[in-house]
């Protein structure tokens, strides 16, 4: 094998890789804050107007109630963000400060919110809005 050949493509390899790191190619999308998620859920359903917002510590999901007390919630999907209205039938868990919701759309997934101290209120506010799939966590009583 020729040395330099392996040497030029080692460096070139290096070079596109910090050429991508430059541009922000493959890095992971996050909801920046409040103002962020009311804009995403804006995007992905028009005249969605959020009046309450809970951010997932890690910014990548984030749970949104309208003044209609509809929820929705935001999730990365890649280095964009997909949307699901927050409808029954679904299943919903709390477990201390990470509250979980299972919708029936298969394709969407399980999404997981590590909301801190705002966990309680959200599980509570989806069952008190009768949105729940009845199945609660034994630690969320």
């Amino acid at each position: 094998m020729n040395w330099l050949v392996f040497a030029g493509s080692l460096v070139a390899v290096l070079v596109m890789t910090l050429v991508a790191r430059l541009l922000g190619l493959g890095v992971a999308s996050r909801i920046a804050d409040a103002d962020h998620a009311r804009r995403l859920a804006e995007e992905a359903w028009c005249g969605f107007r959020a009046t309450a917002v809970a951010i997932d510590r890690d910014g990548r999901a984030a749970l949104l109630r309208n003044a209609a007390n509809r929820h929705m919630v935001l999730r990365a999907h890649g280095n964009h963000f997909v949307s699901r209205f927050v409808d029954p039938p679904f299943q919903a868990s709390l477990d201390r400060e990470t509250l979980t919701l299972a919708l029936p759309e298969a394709m969407f997934g399980t999404v997981t919110l590590d909301l801190g101290d705002e966990a309680t209120a959200w599980a509570a506010e989806l069952v008190g809005a009768g949105q729940t799939g009845g199945r609660r966590d034994a630690q969320s009583a």
